[in-house]
């Protein structure tokens, strides 16, 4: 990624500099996005932009968040590491700086993470699973929240079996704001073949009755009609989701290998080692509640 960067947006040597303070892939990746994210949509260098700029950002970011295209949470991400790196250039140049900080006020007003994820007790996803079972597209998307750490944003961007990549056995997704195919572990991914056996050939990977593409709003009515059935308490697709790096961190993965399967940094993945999940995860398993999905027919 380094060796490739395109100077009309960023300045090489600064940003070899900058990106020496990553140690993890996934991190550095994630900066790299968000700032040329930024800069595509300025259509300026890093350095000629100026508060003008920040200020149509942040409102076009807004509405994003404000119409569930992506997370509250995902704007203060994006904020915080455009602060990170202006703030890093500025304070390079020095008197002769030609970069500006225009992020750092944002950052007081946006929402902060919590310091641990929710998530949903492995009884309860059960449940929840079970009561999905009847809906395979349900179901499937439940799967990939759960098992392999997908937004419910991703999910909806997924545009078919193009999306779809096996390397030698192993099952990936490609994810457009993700640098790295995601992995499907074999039990999803068995689950996401047999939706693919089913489905109408459509454009994208999950639909509605009228053959539009879904939106969040989609899902997180879908969970609220799930929940019920179930008879468990309201759950978000984001605490299914958070139950992904739960499960991972129950069973001994490193802070680098659950940041790159919820394509994260290291930083926001410590909200998920929750001691309480995996105390209740291991009384699960001793009961033989499934933590691995199996097909629902």
């Amino acid at each position: 990624m380094s060796q490739n960067v395109p100077e009309e947006f960023v300045n090489k040597n600064l940003w070899e500099m900058f990106r020496k303070r990553f140690k993890s892939h996934t991190t550095e990746a994630s900066y790299w996005s968000d700032i040329m994210e930024f800069c595509r949509f300025c259509g300026k260098k890093a350095e000629d932009t100026e508060k003008g700029d920040a200020d149509r950002y942040y409102a076009y970011m807004k509405e994003r968040a404000e119409s569930g295209k992506i997370s509250p949470l995902t704007v203060t991400k994006k904020f915080r590491e455009l602060h990170s790196f202006f703030k890093f250039a500025e304070e390079e140049a020095g008197h002769d700086a030609v970069y500006r900080d225009w992020f750092y006020p944002y950052l007081k007003n946006m929402e902060k993470e919590k310091g641990l994820a929710r998530s949903i007790p492995v009884e309860d996803m059960d449940a929840l699973l079970k009561a999905a079972a009847d809906d395979l597209a349900a179901y499937t998307m439940l799967t990939l929240m759960y098992r392999a750490g997908l937004s419910s944003t991703e999910i909806t961007e997924l545009n078919g079996p193009d999306d779809l990549v096996l390397y030698g056995e192993d099952g990936y997704v490609l994810i457009p704001e993700r640098r790295e195919p995601c992995y499907i572990p074999p039990d999803a991914w068995a689950i996401l073949m047999e939706y693919l056996d089913q489905r109408e050939v459509h454009p994208s990977l999950f639909y509605n009755r009228s053959g539009r593409r879904l939106n969040t709003m989609y899902i997180s009515r879908m969970m609220k009609k799930y929940c019920q059935k179930a008879g468990i308490s309201q759950y978000s697709a984001e605490a299914v989701r958070n139950c992904c790096a739960f499960n991972l961190f129950s069973y001994g993965a490193t802070p680098g290998q659950v940041a790159e399967q919820m394509g994260r940094t290291q930083q926001q993945i410590r909200r998920y080692k929750g001691v309480s999940y995996r105390g209740n995860l291991r009384r699960k398993a001793d009961e033989l509640v499934k933590i691995r999905i199996e097909s629902p027919r």
